[in-house]
């Protein structure tokens, strides 16, 4: 099964060498295996990419839709907690890497589905917690507010210096978002 493979020393690869000069050899040699082992679990660099992408996909939303289901956190809280889940986490490794403009660029130019469907259950999670906790006058934009916190949080991670930044961002933004 693909997932006996740990992700951090495949992603760890990809992001010091790059998606196109990464080779199986070098990630072979991260996870201590040869590389007939990656091949015969993969397939193909392609394969071990895209199970790599959907894996931290899966991972982030997961810990996005858990901080969503906290109801001993405010609105605010749960919504910034979601993400930052969802993309917050990754941003000091982008940012860290050499080539993390490529892997973003990648995903910006041609985003696997999975990513897609992720974000949309994201921003259906994120929307039903505003028509659940938020006042008002945001249950009726609920969807609309929920979309624009998700595109507004992936800019962020590119717009400010570091993590803590981001974090203090989008509590501002999501505080007056949903607090209107």
């Amino acid at each position: 099964m693909a997932g006996d493979f740990p992700l951090e020393p495949v992603v760890a690869t990809f992001a010091r060498y790059g998606l196109r000069k990464t080779s199986m050899k070098d990630v072979a040699h991260a996870l201590g295996v040869s590389r007939q082992a990656l091949y015969n679990r993969h397939g193909s660099k392609g394969a071990l990419i895209g199970w790599a992408t959907k894996s931290l996909i899966d991972t982030s939303l997961s810990a996005a839709l858990a901080s969503i289901e906290q109801p001993a956190k405010t609105l605010v809280e749960r919504l910034t907690g979601a993400l930052d889940a969802w993309v917050g986490r990754h941003m000091e490794a982008l940012h860290a890497s050499p080539h993390g403009a490529e892997i973003v660029a990648m995903l910006l130019r041609d985003p696997p589905e999975a990513v897609r469907v992720a974000e949309r259950r994201l921003v259906a999670a994120m929307a039903e917690a505003i028509r659940f906790s938020g006042p008002g006058s945001a249950v009726s934009r609920a969807g609309s507010m929920a979309q624009a916190l998700c595109w507004t949080a992936r800019g962020l991670v590119y717009a400010v210096p570091d993590h803590a930044t981001f974090r203090r961002q989008l509590d501002h933004i999501v505080g007056a978002l949903v607090a209107r």
